[in-house]
């Protein structure tokens, strides 16, 4: 008898950078896994992109974080920064908007790092699935250096 095996699916690198394991951030509510399971950029510049391909369910009044809803029902939160909320939106042009659609590799944001750097706000900026709970398997990918687009967390659903 055969089993089928379920298919496995990548989140893309959401910039150029170091990648780290969720755990090693300097958060709880991050390296806990409070929100889920997820990957984490140190960036090495401030252009962001989507790491899957399906609708901006919401962009957070303060511009740092983005909510997408992946074709395959993965409810992912992309967080530029610690603590950047208290920013305002200060330093983020958004490319994108609640409900437009998006694919995997698209802009997403644009973050002045410096300014966030010199506001004194560590810019390392995490990518969680808060649904990781649907997921039967999944791991960040076993590299440090990324750019967008490269496979950073590997699934299956």
């Amino acid at each position: 008898m055969f089993k089928f095996l379920k298919k496995e699916h990548y989140l893309a690198s959401i910039a150029s950078g170091n990648i780290m394991d969720i755990t090693l951030v300097p958060d709880e509510v991050f390296s806990k896994k409070i929100l889920g399971a997820g990957f984490a950029v140190m960036p090495t510049d401030g252009n962001f992109f989507s790491p899957a391909t399906g609708t901006v369910s919401e962009v957070s009044k303060t511009l740092h974080a983005y909510c997408i809803t992946s074709d395959d029902g993965l409810e992912i939160l992309v967080h530029i920064g610690l603590d950047t909320v208290k920013l305002g939106g200060k330093f983020f042009t958004p490319k994108v908007k609640t409900g437009d659609r998006i694919q995997k590799g698209a802009p997403l944001v644009i973050a002045d790092i410096n300014g966030i750097k010199e506001s004194g706000y560590n810019p390392i900026s995490m990518v969680v699935v808060t649904n990781s709970d649907k997921l039967s398997s999944c791991n960040p990918v076993e590299t440090t250096s990324t750019k967008p687009g490269d496979k950073a967390f590997i699934y299956k659903i």
